[in-house]
């Protein structure tokens, strides 16, 4: 896991950490407990709540030309089955210690994304919280074929294209920068609000 997204070129990027007013869910959540489970719970689910602030206080989701990141943690796209991508789901507490568990997936966020795929015989998890949902599936959508291609050899055949300014293959804006060797961040018109632009 020594790869770094300073080799690859950032197409999405969102902090989801708490805000400040995230404590105020700490009550609900206690009586909740209390009512719902039982009274000897809520400090376990005290704890758990404070260890979850704590833990996605600095949490970043990135998807790179080649990866999803959580944080330090990573799966590469190629892995991924678009066919399970929908929303999110709540996990057990232990599976955010299992190193191919991509999850971040705080209360406070408005949405989520959730995808599994198999990678080297193995189960992994991409399932985040996001306030862009729209925006991170068509990344999703349009970056795991591209990393499946690459990862496979397939490609286009023939030369590359020279470098200018080459409809966007992922299809997030108009027109892309191609370098001569691989897509730019640069697009035309630049997508609102979008990474790289």
């Amino acid at each position: 896991m020594t790869t770094t997204t300073a080799e690859h070129r950032i197409l999405y990027e969102e902090r989801v950490g708490p805000a400040p007013r995230v404590w105020l869910w700490l009550p609900v959540i206690v009586v909740i407990t209390g009512l719902a489970i039982a009274p000897v719970v809520v400090p376990i689910a005290v704890v758990a709540w404070v260890i979850n602030v704590l833990r996605y206080r600095g949490a970043v989701v990135r998807v790179d030309e080649d990866y999803a990141w959580v944080n330090r943690r990573w799966a590469r796209l190629a892995a991924l089955d678009l066919a399970t991508l929908g929303r999110a789901s709540n996990t057990w507490p232990w599976r955010s210690f299992n190193p191919r568990y991509l999850g971040a997936n705080p209360i406070w966020t408005h949405d989520s994304v959730g995808v599994r795929g198999v990678d080297g015989g193995k189960k992994v998890w991409f399932s985040v919280g996001t306030n862009r949902r729209g925006e991170l599936v068509r990344v999703l959508e349009a970056a795991v074929p591209a990393a499946r291609a690459r990862a496979t050899g397939a490609g286009p055949p023939g030369p590359l294209p020279p470098p200018g300014w080459h409809p966007d293959p992922w299809g997030l804006a108009s027109m892309r920068w191609w370098d001569g060797r691989q897509w730019s961040g640069y697009t035309w018109p630049a997508p609102t609000g979008g990474p790289g632009s």
